[in-house]
């Protein structure tokens, strides 16, 4: 089934105004972006592509409502976490094993686009639904069905009630219909991409397409294959050299709540990228395990409060565990079934863990990461589109910066301020690597390199591009 991309995240959102809090001693604060650093993107973009806030406004009017615009804009994208939950929880009810002994929701019971309403009302997925339903009601120690228990109860469910089952069974109900209705839509739109003239051309409306969805913390291993392959490539063009890299970002590292690609929902939750980026990095030659130090940046206090957590477990000199699934009857690419056999194996050892019967044809590659590697990721609760660390001498500035699966949520302004941000913080010379296409700016000191191509699978869909940009010589 073509992903859905969806998200999970609970906690109320810090505000723009405490999170720009100065440093103590030199050490970096994220601080709001301030108007002469956004100023060269609102004088460049078309005046279309500017919040309306902003269209035929004078410079001066701008810097003048520029702080509170931050401030506001900030708590309205975070609050975009909110509304992602329901869409992890509708990723459960395709997906699960944990809850029901009914199938998987599989690629071969998805309809043809525009058929999917008797599908939506059949046996599988209704019968899904009660099941999903019945297992909030009843969640015990599983920690996803805890989470799903508590968005409902944060809208007013009450699960002791029939009449506040029947309302939570609605509630996903219609939210499925959306998700479902969301993810023909950009099937149909990569597909008329693919068919464009120019093979390299990435449209406004597929660079941006999730700009008004909620924010997806999910993640899978795909991402990070392709980094691998894009930085085998810098590598091998003499781009990227031995050593190079030390001071590492990731914007929006992901948590597994129930894998966006197939779903599964057996094995605790997990982020994979900050770790599959140490162990390419370490693999290909151009990082230095004891020298790599990895900052992660997420709007999520879910996602960052489980890298603390995994830290703190560190300290008391526990491993973290990583389990990377593989449904055996989707026909991979040899290159990501070479990738997945050694995933892990410079940064931890591999470890036994089995998947349900109820899964299917699933093998999982198992590793338990080294404490020490655990220990070399910090995450830091920063919105990329608005914030930057302040200060950040040249020593300490990112050598690479990642956002995968992260841009496509946001319109092509908040995409430039974002690369505003991210310029401000590599070094010059310093690897921004995506799979969005961005708008280059003149005004920005980012220059697009190149791309890789990487096709995962014989799936619909299953296939990425990810995106070169270099931090140009300068201040």
């Amino acid at each position: 089934m073509a992903a859905l991309l969806l998200v999970a995240a609970v906690a109320p959102a810090q505000t723009a105004r405490q999170a720009a809090m100065p440093g103590a001693n030199g050490v970096p604060a994220t601080v709001n972006l301030p108007y002469v650093e956004a100023k060269p993107v609102l004088e460049t973009l078309r005046e279309e592509l500017l919040p309306a806030e902003f269209r035929a406004r004078a410079p001066a009017d701008i810097e003048a409502i520029w702080p509170a615009w931050v401030s506001r804009h900030d708590t309205e994208i975070r609050a975009r976490l909110d509304r992602g939950d329901e869409d992890s929880i509708i990723n459960l009810l395709l997906f699960g094993v944990t809850f029901t002994t009914r199938p998987r929701v599989g690629e071969r019971d998805v309809p043809p686009p525009r058929q999917s309403g008797q599908f939506l009302d059949g046996p599988l997925i209704q019968g899904r639904l009660a099941d999903l339903v019945a297992g909030i009601t009843s969640a015990g120690a599983n920690e996803r069905l805890v989470f799903a228990r508590r968005v409902a109860e944060r809208h007013g469910f009450d699960l002791a009630t029939v009449a506040g089952r029947d309302q939570l069974r609605h509630y996903l109900d219609e939210g499925l219909r959306r998700v479902w209705a969301e993810n023909e839509a950009y099937a149909g739109t990569k597909a008329d991409e693919q068919l464009h003239s120019d093979p390299s051309a990435r449209t406004v409306e597929e660079g941006t397409f999730f700009r008004d969805r909620g924010l997806s913390s999910d993640t899978s291993i795909f991402p990070n294959f392709a980094v691998e392959q894009a930085l085998t490539a810098l590598q091998a063009n003499g781009t990227l050299r031995g050593g190079a890299i030390r001071r590492v970002a990731i914007v929006g590292p992901g948590l597994d709540f129930t894998d966006k690609r197939d779903g599964y929902d057996f094995y605790p939750q997990q982020t994979l990228q900050p770790f599959a980026v140490i162990d390419s990095l370490i693999r290909i030659g151009v990082a230095e395990p004891g020298d790599l130090r990895v900052m992660t940046f997420d709007l999520s206090p879910r996602v960052n409060q489980h890298l603390e957590n995994a830290r703190e477990r560190a300290r008391a000199n526990e491993p973290y565990p990583l389990n990377v699934p593989r449904d055996t009857e989707v026909r991979w690419k040899p290159e990501l079934a070479t990738y997945w056999e050694r995933f892990g194996d410079r940064i931890g050892e591999p470890a036994e863990f089995a998947a349900p019967r109820g899964a299917g044809s699933v093998l999982v590659r198992s590793v338990r990461v080294r404490p020490g590697i655990v220990a070399s990721i910090v995450p830091k609760d920063l919105n990329i589109v608005l914030q930057r660390l302040e200060p950040l001498p040249p020593k300490d500035r990112f050598d690479l910066v990642i956002a995968t699966n992260v841009l496509v949520y946001y319109s092509v302004f908040e995409q430039s301020l974002a690369l505003t941000n991210i310029a401000r913080m590599l070094r010059p010379g310093g690897l921004f690597l995506s799979n969005t296409e961005l708008a280059m700016l003149p005004a920005l000191p980012i220059l697009r390199l190149g791309y890789t191509e990487m096709v995962y699978s014989d799936r619909a869909n299953a296939a990425d591009r990810l995106v070169w940009f270099q931090r140009l010589p300068s201040n």
